[in-house]
């Protein structure tokens, strides 16, 4: 008996390991990379991209299986298998998750209204909501819910249970003027930060921003920002900054570039990522703030980067592509297909045009040059007629020559590098080099621009060794 019963054990074991290398066997053929752009042969880039597209679940419920001839332990993880597979196949189709901001009788920014798609029906309503407000974490989701601040479209009921499951097709409605109310109070703590003023009069400010400063304070960040260092600055400033902590630009509590709802960001018309460094205006006053924002918002101001990419993204190349939030990783952004494109034949390819949530993408505009490569990194400059958030980032990796040293949309191997040749981490290659916009209130054309950061300075040194002698070599001047 104990021998038979040996056997269907051996039987099963056998059937199982087998069960399990076909898995990974599909896996395998699944994460063929894809290599379009021009990147050094000595990166691991395909490698990584092999790594990063595994389904997490295969390798994360394997330990859970120490029991290799229980069969319903097998077949539980098939299904759950299954159902990771069925999350990436909706990832691959783009299920990207429209909003909808203020309704015909909402006049304020504050109150979304959000319908519940089909793939979240019967989800818990903080797990929803987080795929809804894109900027926000599931905890901060959760308080939103505890705080009252969600209830239902349609009966009005307040919803204020996390554990409450939504239903497919219900309206939310998400009021988050009730959560600026509960703003800390000493957001606007006055903070000695140096800061490198390009430019000042009674109207406005022009900073040269510097590498790893927050520009206004958010969850998170509610020090350390460019905002406490102007708060500090400005009741000493020769040109006067009475409107900027008082009423005038806090009406900036509205929208961004991408539409998105900002909950705190007094006399910032634009802004730049954490990483990034350059030219950034600020309004002071409450005239100046709807003359700049009107001019962003209208595509009115002519924004010029630079970049050191890893790979040559070529000479005078324009990506016209939208780009939308990823619908898993709600803090990165990407590339999502255009409905409207066409191919060499003048027909739109039927695969986009039955995408419907490609619409979600909003439409991003950059023009890249390429001004030197050594082979392996390069300069780069880049003008963008739109502004959405990680434009300049997203659209450089889908062309396969990501930003040195982005630690999101960058190669971590190449990203090692830097960090051992030149000390920089966690701090993209990028700077907001130059910026051309009309004055507020006398409409004279102004260009303002900022001398590279030190370490950027540094590595764009060792890709032009005669910098002097480069076609721009204004670039490298202080």
């Amino acid at each position: 008996m104990k021998r038979r019963s040996f056997n269907v054990r051996f039987i099963a074991s056998i059937c199982y390991s087998c069960r399990l290398m076909s898995l990974l066997l599909v896996c395998l053929c699944l994460t063929e990379p894809h290599v379009n752009g021009f990147l050094p042969s000595t990166s691991r880039q395909h490698r990584i991209q092999q790594h990063s597209t595994f389904p997490s679940l295969l390798f994360a419920k394997i330990k859970k299986l120490q029991d290799a001839f229980d069969l319903s332990a097998i077949e539980a993880f098939e299904l759950e298998l299954e159902q990771q597979e069925t999350m990436e196949d909706d990832d691959d189709d783009e299920q990207i998750i429209a909003i909808q901001f203020n309704d015909a009788d909402d006049s304020s920014p504050s109150m979304l209204t959000w319908q519940v798609p089909p793939e979240y029906h019967n989800t818990r309503i903080d797990a929803a909501l987080a795929a809804c407000l894109a900027n926000e974490s599931r905890s901060v989701c959760g308080s939103l819910v505890t705080e009252g601040c969600v209830q239902d479209g349609v009966t009005h009921e307040v919803l204020n249970k996390k554990s409450y499951k939504v239903q497919e097709g219900q309206t939310l409605r998400i009021d988050l003027s009730q959560r600026e109310n509960k703003v800390p109070t000493d957001i606007l703590v006055p903070e000695n930060i140096p800061l490198d003023i390009l430019y000042e009069d009674e109207h406005m400010i022009v900073l040269n921003k510097a590498a790893g400063m927050v520009v206004h304070p958010a969850a998170g960040n509610w020090r350390g920002t460019v905002v406490n260092a102007l708060v500090y600055y400005l009741p000493n400033s020769p040109y006067g900054s009475g409107e900027f902590v008082t009423n005038g630009s806090m009406a900036a509590n509205s929208n961004n570039e991408d539409g998105e709802p900002v909950l705190f960001r007094p006399g910032i018309v634009h802004r730049l990522d954490k990483g990034t460094t350059g030219v950034l205006v600020v309004a002071k006053n409450s005239h100046a703030l709807t003359s700049l924002s009107e001019a962003f918002a209208n595509r009115q101001v002519q924004k010029t980067y630079l970049a050191i990419t890893v790979g040559n993204p070529g000479k005078q190349v324009t990506i016209d592509k939208p780009i939308a939030r990823h619908p898993i990783h709600r803090q990165r952004m990407r590339v999502v297909p255009d409905p409207h494109q066409r191919d060499s034949s003048g027909m739109a390819p039927k695969d986009r045009l039955l995408q419907p949530q490609s619409s979600s993408g909003r439409r991003a505009l950059s023009f890249v040059d390429t001004l030197a490569f050594d082979g392996q990194l390069s300069v780069v400059q880049v003008q963008i007629a739109t502004g959405r958030t990680h434009q300049i980032r997203v659209h450089l990796q889908d062309r396969h020559t990501p930003i040195y040293g982005d630690d999101v949309y960058g190669l971590k191997d190449w990203n090692d590098r830097l960090f051992k040749t030149q000390q920089i981490r966690d701090r993209p290659l990028l700077h907001a080099y130059k910026l051309q916009i009309e004055h507020p209130v006398t409409g004279q054309v102004m260009e303002f621009r900022a001398p590279l950061a030190e370490d950027m300075f540094r590595v764009a040194k060792t890709i032009c060794p005669r910098g002097d002698e480069f076609e721009h070599s204004e670039i490298f001047e202080p």
